[in-house]
Order: structure tokens, then C-alpha cells, then sequence
């Protein structure tokens, strides 16, 4: 009986370092975006005051701004799932009763799980079809394609997990308090 609570509590505390060091990453890709956005604002306020008061705009300037939008909003999301203030629909959950509100976050959460691992299983093979053909992008300023796109899949697997972690911590409070979720 104690070899079980021994293992579970060195499951629980492999798990903890790893959600510790996911919570970890995320701050720094958090971090990097809010850095991105800067950059992008410094760089677009830089192109209109050339375009416009110098008439001398630039090419490389909303090709950056491109590719750094894309970094920035992938990753961004680990941390807007994580605190869950990506953009919601919660018309018909507060329209039900406690039970079924947390019944069907459950059920949301397993969708998200899901649908971020098949976009980050879709979105890194083609990141990597991208690394492998030597694939660049077509503008002004080109760059390899997957120095933009690797992003994407990096976005979705934290998300996912994050959706992983939430579904599995509301399932562990149910479980001590011995309510159905």
C-alpha cells in the first residue's frame, strides 16, 4: 500500500516539475511576444514616417512586420490558454446548470487538446517540408519559410498541453471534493 503512495507521489512531483517548467517557457515566449510587439510598432511607425515625410519608403519593413505578427501570436497563445482569455462563446454554459457547465468545459477542453495537437502535427510536418526543401518566402526581404511557420506548431502543442493540464486538474479537484465532473 505504501510502494502506491510512494509512486504516486513521485508521479505527482515528476509532473509538477513539469508543469512548472511548461508555466516556465511560456513566461518566456510571453516575453518574446510582448518583445515582438514593440519591435513591430517601433518598425511600422519607422515605415510611415519614411513613407510619408520622406517619401523614401521602405521593403523590408511589412515583411517584418509579417513574420514577427506571426511569431508573436504563436507565442502568445500558451499563455492566453493558460489563463484562459482566448476568445470564448459561453452563451450556452451559462445558460445550464453547475454539473453540466463543468461537464461540457470538460468536453471543451478534450476538443482543445485535440485540436491543437492535430494542428501542431499538421503545421510541423509542413514546417518541416519547408526546413527540408529549403523553401523561402516570396517578398522584399525573404527569409527560410520555416523560420516563420516554426512557431505555429510550438503555439499549438503548449496550448494543447495547457488544455491537457486544465482538464486533468479539474478532473483531480473532482476527485477530492468526490464530485462527477
Amino acid at each position: 500500500m505504501s510502494s502506491d503512495v510512494t509512486v504516486k507521489q513521485e508521479r505527482a512531483g515528476v509532473l509538477h516539475h513539469f508543469g512548472r517548467a511548461h508555466d516556465v517557457l511560456t513566461q518566456v515566449s510571453y516575453q518574446l511576444a510582448i518583445v515582438c510587439l514593440g519591435v513591430i510598432a517601433v518598425v511600422y511607425c519607422y515605415e510611415v514616417v519614411l513613407r510619408y515625410a520622406f517619401n523614401a519608403p521602405t521593403t523590408w519593413a511589412n515583411p517584418l512586420v509579417s513574420y514577427l505578427l506571426c511569431a508573436l501570436i504563436f507565442l502568445a497563445l500558451p499563455e492566453m490558454t493558460r489563463t484562459s482569455a482566448h476568445i470564448s462563446i459561453n452563451l450556452l454554459i451559462d445558460a445550464v446548470s453547475a454539473p453540466l457547465a463543468n461537464a461540457l468545459n470538460q468536453i471543451i477542453r478534450v476538443i482543445g487538446v485535440f485540436a491543437c495537437l492535430l494542428g501542431a502535427w499538421i503545421t510541423g510536418g509542413e514546417t518541416g517540408a519547408q526546413f527540408i526543401g529549403n523553401i523561402w518566402t516570396i517578398s522584399y526581404f525573404p527569409i527560410p519559410k520555416w523560420l516563420v511557420s516554426i512557431f505555429i506548431p510550438y503555439g499549438f502543442v503548449s496550448a494543447g498541453v495547457y488544455f491537457l493540464r486544465q482538464f486533468l486538474g479539474d478532473r483531480a479537484k473532482a476527485d477530492t471534493r468526490g464530485v462527477d465532473v
